[in-house]
């Protein structure tokens, strides 16, 4: 090995055409929540939020996140979000802009992109043979999401140390979540004539406040709509929703 170079290759690529967006917003949010070392531990707080694009694409993106946090027993809290998102208008589902995507750690927990393999997909007969049915069935125009989880701190529990949190701000979680991802080629089937389904996940988790410089979260959760898998662990820097 000589560390020469032997072969080099030089190929221009014609590029797309430029895109000229401007985009606004207006919203309307609340919020009196009160946060815990990790989460939100007890309150509300939601937002409604209308996003049009305008210029080479236009549409308009329309969020409704609506989050409660209940104390029935302290220090065990019940957190639910349930929200939507979508792109309504001429360009939302323009091939240019990226689809919308279920398995983000904070949306839908067992689905994340980095977590799929190609043992997994199985199309069907007569269907494009580079699809994934599992993994598309997460893509879309628009998403309806629910969440629910029981945290508590589990020091605090256990009666590790003092205060709120005991000895350390660790905090367990037991969590369910739901999503639907759709759009004009694939209706909910909720709706009567579609075929698109929503998935499901399930597990527990850790979270821990690393200083009050980030909050890691990590979970072992049981993804249902994934055939090929059982159990898997993830891992996030992002707080409780």
């Amino acid at each position: 090995i000589t560390g020469e170079q032997i072969f080099e290759e030089t190929e221009d690529l014609e590029a797309g055409e430029s895109l000229n967006l401007g985009i606004g917003s207006a919203a309307l949010v609340y919020d009196n929540s009160f946060f815990g070392a990790t989460s939100p531990v007890l309150g509300q707080r939601y937002r409604l939020e209308v996003a049009p694009t305008i210029g080479s694409i236009g549409y308009a993106g329309v969020l409704a996140d609506y989050r409660r946090y209940l104390l029935p027993v302290r220090p065990f809290t019940l957190a639910a979000r349930l929200m939507h998102y979508g792109r309504y208008g001429g360009g939302a589902e323009d091939s240019r802009l990226q689809p919308l995507f279920l398995g983000y750690p904070g949306l839908i927990r067992g689905y994340s992109l980095g977590s799929f393999d190609a043992s997994e997909c199985d199309p069907a007969p007569g269907a494009d043979p580079n699809s994934c049915p599992v993994f598309d069935q997460l893509l879309g125009s628009r998403m309806a999401i629910a969440n629910l989880e029981l945290r508590f701190p589990l020091f605090g529990v256990l009666g590790i140390g003092t205060g709120y949190y005991g000895a350390f701000p660790l905090e367990f979680a037991v969590f369910g979540d739901a999503g639907l991802a759709w759009d004009s080629n694939n209706e909910p089937s909720i709706f009567g004539s579609g075929t698109r389904e929503p998935v499901y996940s399930a597990g527990f988790g850790l979270r821990i406040n690393l200083l009050g410089f980030a909050i890691a979260e990590v979970d072992l959760v049981r993804p249902f709509d994934r055939p090929g898998k059982g159990w898997i662990w993830q891992f996030e820097l992002q707080p409780g929703f």
